[in-house]
């Protein structure tokens, strides 16, 4: 119960550190950090997948056909560069997807997590 001549201060602190506080800041802190690997830290893994195939490539692709001159390479680069703004994209829905395919995965497994003898002494 509340004291009658509380000050708004002490009310507004007492909201913010009560249990359904914390509970919404865990919950948007979660959204966010999930929301930070579907945007930037998935589409730059893929990407940084993408380009490290590529690197691996051009260079067979130039010691085994004569056509590969430096224009020709020039060129495909200049494509490529102009293709990548669009193509982020379809790389944060491979991000979301990704990230889908963890949650559902966690969630599936988390029940085999604690076998029934966990914590009793008779361990495997």
């Amino acid at each position: 119960m509340r004291k009658p001549n509380t000050p708004p201060s002490e009310l507004i602190c007492d909201m913010l550190e009560s249990e359904r506080a914390r509970t919404i800041y865990t919950v948007l802190g979660n959204l966010i950090q999930c929301a930070i690997r579907v945007i930037i830290f998935r589409p730059l893994i893929l990407f940084s997948c993408l380009v490290s195939v590529v690197m691996a490539a051009v260079p067979v692709a130039v010691f085994i056909s004569p056509a590969y001159t430096p224009e020709v390479l020039n060129a495909g680069l200049l494509r490529t560069l102009r293709l990548v703004p669009d193509s982020y994209i379809p790389l944060c829905l491979a991000g979301l997807l990704f990230e889908l395919v963890y949650q559902v995965r966690k969630i599936v497994r988390s029940h085999h997590d604690w076998p029934e003898n966990a914590g009793k002494g008779r361990g495997q």
